[in-house]
């Protein structure tokens, strides 16, 4: 008979844990943990045990990557509330995270790390004072003045932040500065294989780290700037990359010209070249683009949204 699985739900009923979705939480071995698991996601398997680190966080990291191919960690981190794992998990996905939560708790055990009668923020024990909330998604138990000075902490980094003048125009050379970069990786992609277009996503991811690095704001300006000078200034070299192939029969105005439109007419490979080059500027330009929303998108986010009041 087929043994049954041991699946999410089934770790959740036996240490008395609460699922929501792809995740579970609650006190397990003495310490408030957050389990997610999603085979598609990135990563996979995340693991956070909520403790205070403060003072002992070289400890706790000496231990996670002395033990990382033990506890199979691909990535760690540790920060004042606690610890989080990621875990490489192929087959007998929850036996295998059971383990390594037991062997990280007991290890916390062992060297004195409070559990979840404490507050994570401030290392006392809870009392009455205290509130349900989450941070970054991880639901656990602090004080209320802790969870109120921690939000009051997130809304000064967010003014702090939109107090930072943006830097316009050292951002729009920083895109530019990319743009140029994808022109000469199109000149030797050109070179070597007649393929080339990819370069325009260099120049727009590029363009991007300039822009902020010179200063620009994540914006609207940066996501277009980048967009378009890329484009354009790629555009650009493409069409001299293919006068220069063309030859030096005449002026630009009358034999090159000639001689190209021709190989178009005549030389279907060459035609292919052109037009696979041509169109995949403008999707790699576009792929690179939509990256860069998402980077303005995601800096939109408010740092005060990952602290919340459960109750």
């Amino acid at each position: 008979m087929e043994k049954k699985k041991y699946s999410m739900h089934d770790f959740a009923a036996e240490y008395g844990l609460k699922v929501e979705g792809h995740t579970c939480f609650g006190v397990f071995c003495g310490y408030r943990v957050h389990v997610k698991y999603r085979a598609m996601g990135n990563p996979s398997c995340l693991l956070t045990v909520v403790t205070d680190t403060k003072g002992r966080d070289q400890i706790l990291e000496k231990y996670l990557e002395k033990n990382k191919k033990q506890l199979k960690l691909t990535n760690y981190g540790v920060v004042g509330i606690g610890c989080m794992v990621s875990p490489q998990l192929y087959v007998n996905i929850f036996p295998q995270i059971r383990d390594i939560l037991k062997k990280i708790t007991a290890y916390l055990k062992k060297e004195g790390f409070p559990g979840a009668e404490i507050c994570p923020y401030c290392g006392l024990e809870l009392g009455e004072d205290k509130v349900e909330m989450s941070e970054s998604g991880i639901p656990f138990q602090a004080h209320e003045r802790c969870f109120e000075r921690a939000l009051s902490v997130a809304k000064q980094k967010e003014a702090d932040e939109l107090a930072v003048p943006d830097k316009k125009l050292a951002g729009f050379g920083g895109a530019c500065l990319g743009a140029l970069v994808s022109c000469a990786v199109f000149v030797l992609l050109y070179l070597w294989w007649n393929f080339a277009a990819i370069s325009a996503a260099v120049g727009v991811l590029l363009g991007g780290y300039f822009y902020g690095k010179l200063g620009g704001k994540k914006s609207w300006t940066y996501v277009i700037s980048c967009a378009l000078t890329t484009l354009i200034l790629t555009l650009a070299v493409f069409a001299l990359c293919v006068l220069l192939q063309a030859g030096t029969g005449g002026s630009v105005s009358g034999g090159l010209l000639d001689k190209i439109a021709e190989n178009l007419r005549e030389g279907s490979a060459y035609r292919l070249q052109f037009l696979l080059n041509l169109i995949f500027i403008f999707v790699f330009t576009l792929l690179g683009s939509l990256y860069n929303l998402f980077l303005f998108m995601r800096s939109r986010k408010k740092f005060s949204f990952n602290i919340t009041r459960l109750q």
